[in-house]
Parts: structure tokens; C-alpha cells; sequence
């Protein structure tokens, strides 16, 4: 083949190949859809399945404990309620303390009083806070994805969990038929210090959540694993793998008490397990 010949070939095959989009224009474009589905998922009550992992210095599970909550939002605020630990119920008096403090999160959330618990980190919020650049595609249950590298843009932003944000970098897949967030990887790019009491020092930070279309209509996490690496009062180390499976999606309606009337559904088919704390 001709020079000439071997150019044109080329030609005719890249004109098929659509060209890569440039990041941040095509990223900003997802923000006002996420903050959608993000309203949307605030109307549904579902199911977590939270597995830890206490692992060894090779990886292997020491120890493994699992936690199952339902979660409800009000004012756009997960609530969560524990329902039963290691595959059991809780006992009766158990059961209703932990009924008590969901009760009671949400009347404060409600109220407009300040609340212990923090709220979870938006994708919307991520979608904003970093620069984003577009570096292929990729295939994911048979549909193609537009797959972004993000970094965090300089400075400090005015938004929940920035302290961590701004210390993250990742991937993002985007289903390109939908223009819907597919799947998200962030790690850290410098140490994260958490309080809860324990002083926790994070060297090193991994998290993968996946989304999936729910009732052929929206968008909603199927689960996600983070594995973080560190120390506790300086001197314990651990390492942990949390791992979240959603289900049990279902609607709900708010009355005019600012209760949540659920819809009724069957349950789902084994117990499943948000990006919250364990």
C-alpha cells in the first residue's frame, strides 16, 4: 500500500471516532443533572449493607463485622437507622434506642439545629471542586464512557468536607449516552486528619463507587469500597476496607408533619448494604 493510500485509510478511520470532549466544559455540563438526581434520591428511602474489614499487613481480613441501616433524607439530609449487625436483627431494646436517635437527627435537621453527624459528600460537589481532563473510553456493562482524570482546583472552597476534597485526585467514567456519572475513583494526594475523638491520621485513601440506573429512570449509587491506611492517637496502625451494597430503592412521600410515609415494597432478595460512616 501507497503512502498515499495508508493516509487516507486512516483518515476514513478516524472521521468514525468521535473526539474526545474537553473535560471541564463537558463536566460543568453534568452539574445542574446531578444536583437533580441528588433531589430525586432525597425522595427515596433504601437499604445500606456496610461490610469492615480489619486487614493485615498483607491484605488478608482479621477481622470482618457487618452493619445494615435503612436511609432516609429530610432537607436533603441522610438519616440513617441501624436495623441489624453481623446478619441479625437488633434486640427489641437496642432497636429502639437506635430509632430514637434517627427520630431525633431528624428533628433537628428538621428544626434547623446544628447536628452531630456531617453530611456525606455530593457528587455535585465533586463535579465542581476539581479540573477535569478527558483521557478516553472505556466500556462498562456494554455501554460506552467517557473516562476523565480530575484534580483538585487550588485554594479553599466553601463547601461540606473541603478539607478532604482538596486533598483527593481521581477518575470519573461518564455513560456518554446518558451523560450520567457511571462510576467514580478518588484517592488522596496528601494526608487526611480526622477527628471522631480518635485523632485518626489517613496516610493513604482509596474509594470506588459505582452508579446505576434505577426504574429505567434515575441514576442512584449500587455500591461502593474505600480502603484507607493509617494511624489512630498516633501511635495504633490499621488498615480497613469498607464495603457499601444499596438496595430496597423505594419511594417516599413527606407529610405535613415532615415525617416520611414510605411507600410499601418487598424486600430485597438477599440483605444489601452511602458513603457514610460505619
Amino acid at each position: 500500500m501507497s503512502a498515499a493510500a495508508l493516509m487516507a485509510a486512516l483518515a476514513v478511520l478516524s472521521a468514525g471516532e468521535p473526539g474526545l470532549p474537553e473535560g471541564n466544559e463537558y463536566v460543568r455540563r453534568l452539574v445542574s443533572k446531578q444536583r437533580h438526581r441528588e433531589e430525586l434520591l432525597d425522595r427515596y428511602t433504601y437499604d445500606v449493607l456496610a461490610t469492615r474489614d480489619d486487614l493485615d499487613e498483607t491484605g488478608a481480613v482479621k477481622e470482618s463485622h457487618t452493619r445494615r441501616y435503612e436511609i432516609f433524607f429530610v432537607k436533603g439530609r441522610p438519616v440513617r437507622r441501624l436495623v441489624a449487625e453481623d446478619g441479625r436483627e437488633l434486640p427489641a431494646d437496642k432497636q429502639a434506642r437506635e430509632d430514637g436517635k434517627a427520630r431525633e437527627l431528624a428533628e433537628a435537621v428538621r428544626a434547623g439545629r446544628t447536628v452531630s453527624e456531617r453530611p456525606g459528600v455530593r457528587l455535585s460537589s465533586v463535579l465542581e471542586r476539581y479540573d477535569f481532563r478527558a483521557v478516553g473510553r472505556e466500556t462498562i456493562d456494554g455501554r460506552t464512557a467517557v473516562v476523565l482524570e480530575f484534580t483538585a482546583r487550588p485554594g479553599e472552597r466553601n463547601i461540606d468536607n473541603d478539607r478532604v476534597l482538596r486533598r483527593l485526585r481521581g477518575r470519573l467514567w461518564v455513560d456518554e449516552a446518558e451523560e450520567e456519572v457511571a462510576r467514580a475513583e478518588l484517592t488522596n494526594v496528601a494526608p487526611l486528619k480526622f477527628g471522631f475523638g480518635l485523632g485518626a491520621s489517613v496516610s493513604s485513601l482509596t474509594t470506588r463507587i459505582e452508579f446505576r440506573k434505577v426504574d429505567d429512570a434515575v441514576w442512584l449509587p449500587a455500591e461502593d469500597e474505600t480502603v484507607a491506611t493509617g494511624r489512630v492517637l498516633l501511635l495504633k496502625r490499621f488498615r480497613t476496607r469498607i464495603r457499601r451494597a444499596y438496595s430496597g430503592y423505594r419511594r417516599f412521600d413527606v407529610d405535613s408533619e415532615g415525617s416520611a410515609a414510605r411507600t410499601p415494597s418487598p424486600p430485597p432478595p438477599s440483605p444489601a448494604p452511602k458513603l457514610v460512616p460505619f
